[in-house]
């Protein structure tokens, strides 16, 4: 079994979200998990919601983003997420659009991360994602490790 728990384990507090009102995706993000586990937001992931929530953890600030990237993983990883090439695809995406944007920010979990993005990234046609639409997942996870072993 793979391990989705956050290396840190406490939950995000206010100094971690700090500046949180200064974006709109940040903001909304912070009134859905603010004070909430892993565990707690599970449910806010699948359905047609991981979009947003990759467009939201793409800009919280780097704590937050390191915690609740996991609750993510746990969903991606679930058997809830056949055929929902909708969370495969922006789950590995958030995943280098943030090292890109903040480096360092998954560098530091791409050791408990990688077997996660393997994982995803060997299974995409249990995520029903065709290769035409969403890339090849293959392909995301050879950028994203590019990026984080480039220190």
């Amino acid at each position: 079994m793979i391990d989705t728990r956050p290396l840190r384990r406490k939950v995000p507090d206010a100094s971690d979200w700090a500046g949180y009102k200064d974006d709109l995706d940040v903001r909304y993000a912070h009134k859905l998990m603010f004070g909430k586990s892993v565990d707690e937001v599970q449910d806010l992931f699948g359905q047609g919601r991981s979009i947003e929530r990759a467009s939201e953890l793409l800009f919280t600030p780097r704590t937050v983003f390191q915690y609740y990237v996991f609750a993510f993983a746990a969903y991606v990883l679930s058997d809830a997420a056949a055929e929902d090439s909708d969370s495969a695809s922006p789950f590995l995406l958030l995943l280098i659009n943030r090292e890109k944007r903040d480096p360092g920010s998954v560098r530091e979990i791409y050791n408990r991360m990688e077997p996660i993005v393997q994982h995803v990234a060997s299974r995409q046609e249990f995520y029903d994602a065709d290769p035409n639409i969403y890339g090849n997942f293959k392909d995301h996870q050879v950028e994203l490790a590019k990026l984080c072993n480039e220190a």
